[in-house]
């Protein structure tokens, strides 16, 4: 059976389809991926055991007239693409998980008469998701509350499947206290520089905490040479900085406290590993998506929600140290974590999209 997943634009878009592909070239099912040409696609789906096709699209809402004019432009072509693309691998299935380059195939995979499934990651869709919903068979939501805002007898509650690998975390190395900073997958500036103002103290303060800070690509340099003016020499050692992080699955055995943006993919992967979190969500999300995100787990017990607005150092401080010197309510919140965690997401929604396919 032949699938064609198509993700872009960000992390949280591109990695539950990777996670689908991974589940799907196990069960030997034939993968081809859509993607977009931002320089984050790229990485992420670097060496990737499935052939990957770009196509060049841009977003419309709240740009300029001239930029929506281009962006118009782009989208013609990307369906004369996307139609070639499917005539040419005639695939079974289309699963998207949403976002502007979604459009083309799901418009070209409607028009073909495509068995068509699309995700939903955060508690509340975009307007891409929301157009989208109306030319697919089965809509998958990851977090229940979202299905009043799709037909009915589309939705499915699937949960957001996650990478094999956050499934197989490495066995842990440090022994002291660790903490993740992570901004996703494009970064966060308001994150980097906190992290700037906060993490020399804590290094300071706390001789057996290890600090891994994912940056984002274009900040890394900036934020790189600013630690090595702020922090002290003899604590270099217990400070990781990326630019990206490939192997999650080593990085999230290490740590005991996440701190960070809340999209739909880091949370997934949270919830996946049971790792309690401070969240600072992005306030000029889409439909201020990542505070709903957030505000449903802190409301559960599993995390702390600070609004970027009183996110000052001293407070996000205060918080870290409580929880740090706190084990048990680090085992409590890690509990609460793991009790969103939907295992067989995957299987969800593979199982029921092939179900729509007769006689292949």
């Amino acid at each position: 059976m032949r699938w064609l997943i198509v993700a872009g634009g960000t992390g949280g878009h591109i990695i539950p389809g990777v996670a689908i592909a991974q589940e799907l070239l196990k069960m030997q099912r034939e993968v081809y991926f859509v993607s977009g040409t931002r320089r984050i696609e790229e990485v992420i789906l670097k060496n990737k055991p499935f052939k990957v096709y770009r196509l060049d699209v841009e977003g419309f809402i709240g740009r300029a007239l001239k930029d929506k004019i281009r962006a118009f432009i782009k989208m013609i072509k990307a369906i004369n693409e996307a139609y070639k693309l499917i005539k040419d691998l005639d695939p079974h299935i289309i699963f998207a998980t949403g976002g502007y380059i979604s459009f083309p195939i799901v418009l070209v995979g409607k028009f073909r008469n495509k068995k068509i499934g699309l995700h939903e990651q955060n508690i509340e869709p975009g307007l891409a998701n929301k157009l989208l919903s109306y030319m697919v068979d089965r809509i998958f939501v990851s977090i229940e509350e979202s299905k009043k805002y799709f037909p009915e007898k589309k939705v499915i509650f699937s949960g957001n499947p996650v990478r094999e690998d956050i499934l197989n975390l490495k066995p842990r190395e440090y022994s002291g206290k660790g903490l993740l900073i992570l901004g996703g997958s494009l970064g966060a500036r308001f994150i980097n520089e906190l992290a700037l103002r906060i993490v020399p103290r804590l290094l300071d303060e706390y001789k057996d905490l290890l600090i891994i800070h994912q940056t984002g690509l274009d900040d890394f340099e900036k934020v790189k040479n600013e630690y090595q003016n702020l922090i002290k020499e003899e604590n270099v050692s217990r400070l990781k900085v990326f630019p990206f992080i490939e192997d999650m699955s080593w990085v999230y055995s290490q740590v005991d406290l996440f701190l960070g943006r809340c999209g739909a993919t880091t949370l997934a992967e949270l919830f996946a590993v049971g790792l309690p979190a401070i969240f600072i969500p992005f306030p000029y999300a889409t439909k201020n998506h990542q505070e709903k995100n957030a505000r449903i787990v802190a409301q559960k017990g599993g995390a702390v929600l600070i609004r970027q607005k009183e996110a000052t150092p001293e407070l996000v401080l205060k918080e870290i140290k409580s929880l740090l010197e706190n084990k048990e309510k680090l085992r409590s919140m890690s509990q609460v974590m793991k009790s969103f965690f939907i295992k067989d997401s995957r299987k969800i929604i593979i199982e029921e999209l092939e179900g729509l396919v007769k006689n292949v």
